[in-house]
């Protein structure tokens, strides 16, 4: 019994000896496991440290596009530019010249130039009831045109008398001509007299 003691506790010491490498291996093995998920760890820190780059990135962008976003609005303290367009329209108008003085104090001659018997005693009885003083009728050089001729500052007075004896005919309104009009002598010492001279002529656009 005491050999069979002895082989039993020599089997032992084998087994001891067995086991002291392999627990070193896993020491080993465990350290270079730790080494490789330590040195992982590190190499994947850049990798984090790019997140604020990527920001920085992100953040210049967001600023441009606000920047381009606010390029064209006007400042606030600035006023803005209006263009007023301005329409003008010009209306031509001809100044219708009153009556300078009382028809009584103008003198008419009506001169007969139609070859209508009678027409300047016609239109002078016209006139007379209004007022002017009427030299009496006479007779003109036979004419195709009527007329209203007047002296200078008459031209207010010659329109009055158009608008009885021809309303809405100015142009029968025209200046006494420098060299006089083209009438009969017995006719000529009348027209110097007046102030207003009624040719009546072939048109007939003097009322009779």
């Amino acid at each position: 019994m005491t050999v069979t003691g002895r082989v039993g506790g020599g089997g032992l010491g084998p087994s001891n000896a067995a086991a002291a490498p392999r627990a070193l291996l896993i020491i080993a093995v465990a350290v270079i496991l730790g080494l490789v998920l330590l040195w992982k760890g590190l190499d994947t820190t850049p990798g984090v440290a790019v997140s604020p780059e990527a920001t920085d990135d992100g953040s210049a962008e967001s600023v441009g596009m606000v920047e381009e976003g606010t390029a064209d609005l006007p400042i606030a303290d600035e006023p803005m530019a209006t263009t007023t367009s301005a329409s003008t329209t010009t209306t031509s108008t001809t100044a219708v010249p009153a009556p300078t003085r009382p028809p009584n104090q103008v003198r008419v001659l009506v001169a007969n130039g139609s070859g209508v018997p009678r027409g300047a005693a016609t239109v002078t009885g016209v006139l007379s009831p209004a007022g002017y003083t009427t030299l009496p009728p006479a007779n003109a050089t036979p004419t195709d045109a009527s007329g209203i001729y007047y002296r200078s500052g008459y031209s207010g007075d010659a329109r009055a008398v158009m608008d009885i004896v021809a309303p809405g005919n100015p142009d029968l309104l025209l200046p006494l001509p420098p060299g006089g009009l083209d009438v009969p002598d017995g006719t000529l010492d009348r027209v110097a007299d007046a102030n207003v001279v009624v040719i009546l002529g072939a048109d007939l656009r003097i009322n009779r």
